[in-house]
């Protein structure tokens, strides 16, 4: 069951990101903590009451056109919430590879990896350094050999 997230104006679009999200962002282990997930998915909300009306109805149109129609790409009945984490993955990954469904699959999925690498917990956890502080001088690193 997907968690009630009251504090949005796009309640539905909310929970369709949540789940978007959780199956985007699980490994071998299972989901990312909930807590991430619910933090990206306010996140991407509001980002999308940011955008102007169209943009806002041109991304929910391919977020929920994903999750009612990947099932379909691994012969399940529609509605991606229905199935188990492997199987939303599963179909994800199948609608992914398509011409017309990689189009509506990366939409969504740029728009989440870019909050998601934006959280302090993924920046650790891809060993990147820290962003920009000012005060801070950092030099570019010397590139050996030249340029070619």
């Amino acid at each position: 069951m997907l968690p009630r997230m009251a504090s949005s104006k796009l309640v539905r679009t909310e929970r369709a990101l949540f789940l978007f999200a959780e199956t985007l962002f699980s490994d071998h282990s299972g989901p990312p903590a909930r807590q991430r997930v619910e933090s990206l998915a306010r996140d991407a909300v509001a980002l999308l009451v940011a955008t102007t009306p169209r943009a806002r109805l041109m991304f929910s149109v391919c977020l929920f056109v994903v999750l009612w129609v990947a099932p379909l790409f691994i012969r399940r009945a529609p509605g991606l919430a229905r199935l188990p984490l492997p199987l939303r993955v599963a179909a994800l990954e199948k609608m992914e590879h398509t011409a017309a469904g990689a189009a509506l699959v990366l939409a969504v999925k740029a728009v989440l990896c870019i909050l998601w690498y934006e959280q302090p917990e993924s920046v650790a956890g891809i060993g990147v350094d820290p962003p920009c502080q000012p005060g801070v001088r950092r030099s570019l690193p010397v590139l050996s050999g030249g340029v070619a």
